[in-house]
């Protein structure tokens, strides 16, 4: 075993991918506890008032990219003492514990894959508000602890997605309405709503989470990474099907590099 912490291994692992309060629930249940059922409910929608209802998207790209690749990668296949070692070295720096019980991580560590069933409805789905989206409970009793211990990357990737998803919804309903009224051609609207989410996210995971939920209502997107997460969490085909697609367009940049006196030329060399 080292002493020296693994950076890497600790940014990327799930098992510190929560928030503080979390981390002593182990020993806060009632002494008995075997299951704990929680519910990801879309609870009031005043931030977005003309969503009645929310898409429902993103749990299988979690589940996939977390709960299985990263815990598999950054937990299960890592030196059992090394990851024990990091865990309790950080939590009892941070928190000033001098004596942080560990043994709910070795554990799960020792068990080697994530215990918890989720049961959710079809991805897609527009969910009434105060409706569960999906389920999850723990199938060991020894692990009634990791139902809630996953709560928090989950509620940071698939509330993105589902807003994302919901808001392009929305505007896709619109689109849909007006081409009804005015007779054109409807697969046109699949690009009229665009996405440019590597502007304002917060990072490029979430411009790609938010990218993704945009495709799930248009096909016109600059997200590229969007377009790979749904080819590798959702079994999306860009061999064989149009995923997301846009041009490779100008900007002001390039129309201004030539300044004012050859703006003619510029614009003949890109029709030309």
């Amino acid at each position: 075993m080292t002493n020296k912490l693994n950076l890497e291994r600790m940014k990327n692992s799930p098992i510190f991918k929560l928030d503080f309060y979390k981390t002593g629930h182990h020993e806060q249940y009632p002494e008995g506890t075997e299951v704990v059922y929680s519910t990801f409910i879309p609870r009031s929608n005043k931030f977005l008032p003309y969503a009645d209802k929310a898409v429902f998207f993103g749990l299988q790209g979690f589940i996939k990219s977390y709960l299985m690749e990263g815990m598999d990668k950054w937990f299960f296949s890592q030196p059992r003492e090394e990851v024990l070692y990091e865990y309790k070295f950080f939590m009892e720096k941070t928190l000033g514990s001098k004596s942080f019980n560990v043994d709910h991580i070795a554990a799960l560590h020792d068990l080697g894959y994530m215990p918890l069933l989720i049961k959710a409805l079809p991805e897609g789905t527009r969910v009434p508000m105060r409706v569960a989206m999906f389920t999850i409970e723990n199938t060991n009793p020894d692990f009634y602890w990791l139902t809630n211990y996953v709560e928090s990357v989950m509620s940071a990737i698939i509330w993105k997605t589902v807003v994302s998803a919901t808001v392009s919804y929305k505007y896709r309903s619109e689109f849909d309405k007006y081409i009804e009224k005015t007779g054109l051609d409807a697969f046109g609207v699949n690009f009229q709503g665009h996405d440019f989410s590597y502007r304002g996210m917060g990072g490029d995971e979430a411009a790609q989470l938010s990218g993704a939920g945009h495709l799930v209502n248009f096909l016109g997107t600059d997200t590229i990474p969007a377009i790979i997460y749904l080819q590798n969490y959702y079994n999306a085909d860009i061999e064989t099907e149009l995923v997301g697609t846009s041009i490779p367009s100008t900007e002001y940049s390039v129309m201004c590099a030539g300044g004012a006196v050859n703006e003619f030329a510029t614009i003949e060399k890109l029709m030309t």
